[in-house]
């Protein structure tokens, strides 16, 4: 397979929203049909790619995945989000405290069912790390604790580590950590 990864472009803004509300659906669709993130809009993609971080995977012109991080500010008004921020206050990575202000937010990471298996998770990850890195030095994110495959992903592939397990409305997730390349 031979796929490149890149920064997101305003033209790329239509697929992406199209990708997110597929990814969005099939979480819906699985064995707890709770989601308490939602899809982005066209604007809400346009200011992930001009004021955060948007990477995507494109083979032969067509997305096949992506990743995307955003400072806690853009989340802060969900519910969900201000609950972690609430647990950030008092989680660490290998002893280094974590902060609103030392972190961002990765996530949602979304490879085409056809492409899974194949580097695309991976080399996304790593590329949005290196563009992070010079703004943060970690990222955080969440994966429900029933999500067993994106749990292993997240912590083989991405090299994140648990740092603390929380309930919210009823479904359990996991908060995983990662430190950036510098």
């Amino acid at each position: 397979m031979s796929f490149i990864i890149r920064k997101a472009l305003l033209t790329d803004v239509a697929a992406i929203v199209q990708l997110e509300r597929a990814h969005v659906d099939d979480e819906l669709l699985g064995s707890n049909s709770q989601l308490h993130a939602h899809s982005f809009t066209k604007s809400e993609v346009s200011q992930l790619i001009n004021q955060h971080w948007f990477i995507v995977a494109e083979e032969q012109g067509v997305i096949i995945g992506y990743v995307m991080a955003a400072k806690w500010s853009f989340f802060s008004a969900q519910p969900l989000y201000r609950h972690i921020i609430q647990k950030l206050k008092f989680a660490d990575l290998k002893g280094q405290a974590l902060s609103t202000t030392n972190t961002c937010q990765y996530g949602p990471v979304w490879v085409q069912e056809s492409k899974r298996g194949q580097g695309v998770f991976s080399a996304l990850v790593m590329e949005l790390k290196k563009q992070v890195a010079d703004t943060f030095p970690f990222m955080v994110t969440y994966v429900a604790a029933d999500n067993a495959r994106s749990l292993a992903a997240h912590q083989q592939k991405a090299t994140m580590t648990e740092i603390d397990q929380f309930s919210f409305e009823q479904r359990d997730y996991c908060l995983l950590a990662t430190a950036n390349i510098t």
